[in-house]
């Protein structure tokens, strides 16, 4: 299941509290995507023609088709996560030109980054990541850590003081 030809990514945390962050699409995936971002204080921005109905409120949610003009250098990063492969390599392109990074839910090669699955209580977090290789494996890696995280972090946090 290992990918042997390149070495792990490195796991860079990075502060998103108050930050404007685009998301294109309105489906599983972008809502998926959408509560992580909210869950680290993000100010998301979602656009979509529909969404589905457990999309969570977002700073805007805006229901038309994507705009090129969508993409503003206002954004620390977005996600391209539509249904259309031409849509989402035209958001990947335009990101790139304008030196915004980009997730591509459905090309790995074009994504600057891949997102993580969240695991977190409190302000103590890890992430699980398989530089895309399998999302699988990282589902049920994080779902394994999501049942005993909460309790390894009261328990290391009471013996600390």
């Amino acid at each position: 299941m290992q990918n042997e030809s390149r070495p792990p990514f490195f796991p860079m945390m990075i502060d998103i509290h108050d930050k404007n962050v685009l998301i294109i699409g309105g489906g599983q995936v972008a809502s998926r995507r959408a509560k992580t971002l909210l869950t680290c204080g993000a100010k998301v921005h979602a656009v979509s023609c529909e969404f589905i109905d457990e999309f969570p409120e977002c700073t805007e949610k805006i229901t038309r088709a994507f705009e090129p003009d969508d993409i503003d250098s206002g954004f620390i990063f977005v996600i391209a996560a539509t249904d259309s492969r031409e849509t989402n390599r035209l958001i990947h392109d335009i990101a790139k030109s304008k030196g915004i990074p980009v997730n591509v839910s459905d090309s790995q090669s074009e994504c600057d980054f891949f997102f993580p699955s969240l695991i977190a209580h409190e302000n103590i977090a890890v992430s699980v990541n398989s530089a895309g290789v399998s999302s699988s494996l990282t589902r049920r890696l994080s779902d394994r850590l999501r049942r005993v995280w909460s309790s390894w972090v009261e328990e290391i946090s009471k013996s600390l003081s």
